[in-house]
């Protein structure tokens, strides 16, 4: 029914119909009501059960995500059949009933659909379910290749440089523009604004995940993050500021470990005051991304990221991106004095757009969504494909090209002679 089809997209105001809700008694109503509000605003929730749905779906677009409740059917299994005709493949369907039957939950899944609940339940175990069928999944038929998520890794080296925000915003443009599956981690526990920026609400499962490691595995990673679209989930925390919100490094690199396994792609938000504490997890990484301003601090803890990266993660890429062009004018350093001073090449010098950034900070959108031509978007273009490889990949598929037709231009040549 399209459990292993695309995900659900999240609290995502262009998406009017992201989660549909058809259900058959008034408690279930009220407990779907609390989780779809929390997390996604735009749902429907409504009573009719079985029949409600099948009607909805011969009248209205397909949602991302459906959830029907089968009510007191003695037969739910050939019951809820009766909508695959009905079903679009990209929908991701979760059913409730009364039977608990392992032999029915194992018919449910064979058929494609995510799960199946059995009543009554709680707002944890619903809220598990709908993020383990919300996050992004391969295509049917798409072979799935058991090979870890790449880990970019974005950290400023002054605060206030716009790491957080170019972070968010490489994630969504992977995700969305180059059609790559991506999660996007802020480790800034207390003050992390990735899931605030894409008008999203963190669970409490990324403490939980930190602090008890033991508990990891793939559902509880499921529950823990929140999808924003069918290719971005974020995991974030907004922990109570009374309580000590440190973690030990292992427990980190296990979390990521097992977040690796469902995305193409980990983009890393990480606060400059825990980087030295996360050896084993840079090793991992395929690039950091050091993110400063034109400044003579700047360009010193440029530096001692890069020096820490080399001691601890030889084989990791570090490159540097330089912000707010505008207000660096007033420095007195220039890009090529940057370069020298910390012996690397800068990858790209963004502008600020300041217009776009309030646009995007008011609507809980990206700004590719809201400021589409702007350059501050184009320099970030720019770095995703940078660290994606996409620019060799096209200077590969050109010189292929010049190749071939090289090859054609002198056959053609040959053959007029002959």
């Amino acid at each position: 029914m399209g459990a292993h089809a695309h995900a659900v997209n999240g609290p995502d105001p262009d998406s009017a119909q992201s989660l549909v809700a058809f259900v058959a008694d008034d408690v279930t109503k009220a407990l779907l009501d609390e989780v779809a509000r929390a997390h996604w605003p735009e749902s429907v929730v409504e009573m009719g059960g079985l029949d409600a749905a099948a009607s909805h779906l011969q009248s209205a677009p397909a949602p991302h995500l459906l959830i029907v409740d089968l009510g007191d059917s003695d037969e739910p299994y050939s019951d809820l059949m009766t909508l695959a005709d009905s079903c679009d493949p990209t929908t991701n369907v979760v059913a409730l009933g009364k039977v608990n039957d392992l032999a029915l939950y194992k018919q449910f899944i064979n058929a494609g659909v995510a799960d199946y609940l059995v009543k009554p339940i709680s707002g944890e175990e619903l809220e598990t379910a709908l993020f383990a069928a919300a996050l992004p999944r391969s295509n049917p038929g798409e072979t799935v290749v058991e090979s870890p998520a790449e880990i970019y890794v974005v950290v400023g080296a002054r605060g206030g440089v716009g790491a957080s925000l170019i972070a968010a915003n490489g994630a969504w443009i992977m995700a969305q523009e180059k059609g790559r599956r991506v999660a996007l981690v802020d480790l800034d526990v207390q003050f992390g604004t990735a899931a605030l920026s894409l008008d999203l609400v963190p669970t409490g499962g990324m403490i939980e995940a930190l602090q008890n490691p033991s508990r990891l595995d793939s559902l509880f990673m499921a529950s823990a993050m929140v999808p924003k679209s069918d290719n971005l989930a974020v995991l974030a925390a907004e922990e109570e500021l009374g309580r000590d919100p440190s973690y030990a490094p292992e427990a980190l690199a296990r979390m990521l470990s097992e977040v690796r396994r469902s995305f193409d792609c980990v983009w890393v938000d990480m606060p400059r005051g825990t980087f030295g504490q996360v050896g084993p997890v840079l090793s991992q990484a395929k690039r950091v991304i050091v993110v400063s301003d034109l400044s003579l601090a700047g360009m010193r803890d440029t530096i001692r990221l890069k020096g820490f990266c080399r001691d601890y993660a030889a084989l990791t890429d570090v490159s540097v991106v330089l912000n707010r062009k505008d207000r660096n004018r007033q420095t007195g350093m220039t890009v090529s004095q940057f370069e020298r001073g910390a012996e690397i090449k800068v990858m790209a010098y963004l502008p600020e757009d300041d217009r776009a950034a309030s646009a995007a900070s008011a609507t809980g959108k990206s700004l590719a969504e809201v400021a589409k031509r702007s350059k501050l978007v184009a320099g970030m273009r720019q770095i995703v494909s940078e660290v994606s490889g996409d620019d060799q990949k096209e200077e590969k598929a050109k010189a292929k090209k010049a190749k071939n037709s090289k090859k054609g231009m002198l056959a053609g040549l040959r053959g007029r002679a002959k």
